[in-house]
């Protein structure tokens, strides 16, 4: 059973908006973050309900153990399921670009794109979290968190997160979210790229695989065969999902890297 944890909503927009730069050891230029940036504010300890998942040995149960979410997990793809009050807001930032574009939405070039399951298509998403929205800043014309992926390297996180960090929401599940990758021959997480070389059937052979049965992509790709490729190329797992997050990620140790005997851990 998911832990409910309660959204803290912001009351000053500088209370909610880290605008220090993370640490990270790549080089990141001088890029300007957005303004407004959307971030959601970690709960006080003493009031937090209690978790039960344990995120550095690689739980798959869902929210649980990561601040900021409010009644649990959701499908948006089902509709707003949530209780009153919420969105039911997806965590998936993929989009036909490198960046998705939720503050110039009229930009579309090699670097920024239309999201292609939040925002305008948040009810394309296969995962997401009911969130109680409106006590924040959010350029998502739904009002929810921006969704963003823990991998992007420091200059993306900041023109998107605006110097906050991006925490992952949902945990991978070790059993069937892995990979060997035939070329490395190392595990590695699973994604739409090995959908296209048929490494997988996708599907329910994963456990946190967006767009399982790729009916998302098929409506985006409106009979684009091109367009079917691109997204069903951006489609991942757990690890590739999160939120803009102004306080600290909890750590998460990579639970496919995990599987080479070489792995050095995160998480101490």
């Amino acid at each position: 059973m998911h832990g409910l944890i309660r959204l803290v909503a912001c009351l000053a927009l500088t209370a909610c908006i880290d605008r220090t730069t993370p640490e990270d050891d790549s080089d990141s230029g001088g890029s300007t973050a957005p303004s407004p940036g959307t971030t959601v504010a970690p709960d006080d300890p003493t009031t937090a309900d209690p978790t039960t998942a344990r995120p550095t040995t690689g739980d798959s149960t869902t929210g649980d153990g990561v601040p900021g979410v409010h009644a649990g997990a959701c499908k948006p793809v089902l509709g707003n399921t949530c209780p009153m009050g919420h969105t039911c807001c997806s965590d998936d930032p993929a989009a036909l670009g490198i960046l998705p574009n939720y503050f110039n939405p009229d930009v579309v070039d090699d670097q920024f794109g239309p999201p292609l399951f939040s925002d305008a298509n948040n009810d394309l998403s296969h995962w997401g979290f009911c969130i109680e929205t409106g006590g924040f800043p959010s350029p998502l014309s739904n009002g929810c968190p921006v969704p963003c992926d823990p991998h992007w390297n420091l200059e993306e996180r900041i023109l998107i997160c605006g110097g906050s960090q991006c925490c992952p929401f949902t945990a991978v599940d070790p059993s069937k979210d892995c990979i060997l990758d035939p070329e490395t021959s190392r595990w590695r997480t699973v994604n739409g790229s090995d959908v296209l070389f048929k490494r997988t059937e996708w599907g329910d052979a994963h456990a946190t695989n967006q767009d399982p049965q790729l009916e998302s992509c098929t409506q985006l790709a409106a009979g684009d065969e091109n367009a079917m490729l691109d997204c069903v190329a951006k489609l991942a797992v757990a690890d590739r999902r999160g939120y803009c997050f102004s306080g600290e990620c909890p750590c998460v140790e990579d639970v496919c890297a995990q599987k080479n005997p070489d792995y050095v851990p995160r998480c101490q």
